[in-house]
């Protein structure tokens, strides 16, 4: 490959790095959520968190208990509406380039720290961010699969207690517990807007079994491994063709007889 090839590539990779494009369209707010525009200032799990243990204090709800847990609910289905949130050219162009090519959510974000400076997130991503609130105040917790859904699961006072906040259920904290619905999916559909989501059989399928992940286990471990390598790689790859354009390459020698 010729020099000015080699440099023309090299430059467009770098150029990538100061595109603030997303090519993924943003998700439009349906009114519909209870999304409230003024939580968007809480851009950091720092402040989410300093936030929620701020009301918590006001209301007297004590850390790691269900009240708080729920609380924790409620700011954060107000905090975000549907939609995933994905990174953009600037953040990490190989991601945002290769989910425009192949798919399979890999510019879809999973690093809580970064989700949260959108004002949208997807089911698995505001639980993501739930996860990472609560961990600071020690609670266990597991993932609740549907077929099209993704919520969570906390261990309170030795129980297990089920979250949604991105579907906005109207559960009432004693159905919470895993022994009140069962894992079974049919039974939690009742706790759910109709109106809003017509698709319930869809998503959570007809007389299924949840599927329940491993207590503490590390969230979307395969998508945080791309995407961090690949954060990184997006900043540095251009070097490379840069280097072997100006690399000097030894011309062969004629044998002289």
């Amino acid at each position: 490959m010729k020099r000015t090839q080699l440099i023309a590539i090299s430059l467009v990779m770098l150029s990538l790095n100061f595109l603030p494009f997303n090519l993924e369209k943003e998700p439009v707010y349906d009114k519909k959520e209870f999304f409230d525009p003024a939580l968007y200032q809480l851009n950091s799990i720092d402040k989410l968190t300093a936030h929620i243990d701020s009301v918590a204090a006001q209301n007297n709800i004590l850390p790691a208990s269900v009240k708080y847990t729920v609380l924790t609910e409620s700011v954060i289905k107000k905090r975000f509406y549907h939609g995933f949130s994905h990174y953009g050219l600037q953040q990490n162009w190989i991601a945002a380039v290769s989910e425009k090519i192949i798919g399979h959510g890999l510019s879809s974000i999973v690093n809580p720290r970064d989700i949260i400076r959108y004002p949208y997130a997807a089911c698995s991503q505001q639980a993501l961010v739930m996860v990472d609130v609560l961990k600071r105040k020690g609670l266990s917790y597991r993932t609740v699969g549907f077929p099209h859904h993704y919520a969570i699961e906390y261990l309170i006072n030795g129980k297990w207690y089920y979250f949604d906040p991105d579907m906005e259920p109207a559960i009432p904290d004693s159905c919470r517990l895993e022994t009140q619905w069962g894992c079974l999916a049919d039974n939690l559909k009742k706790y759910y807007d109709t109106g809003r989501f017509s698709d319930l059989d869809w998503k959570f399928g007809k007389s299924l079994s949840v599927t329940l992940g491993k207590v503490n286990a590390v969230l979307a471990p395969n998508a945080t491994l791309f995407q961090t390598d690949t954060h990184y790689l997006s900043k540095i790859l251009w070097i490379f063709p840069m280097v072997a354009a100006f690399y000097p390459h030894k011309r062969s020698l004629k044998k002289v007889v």
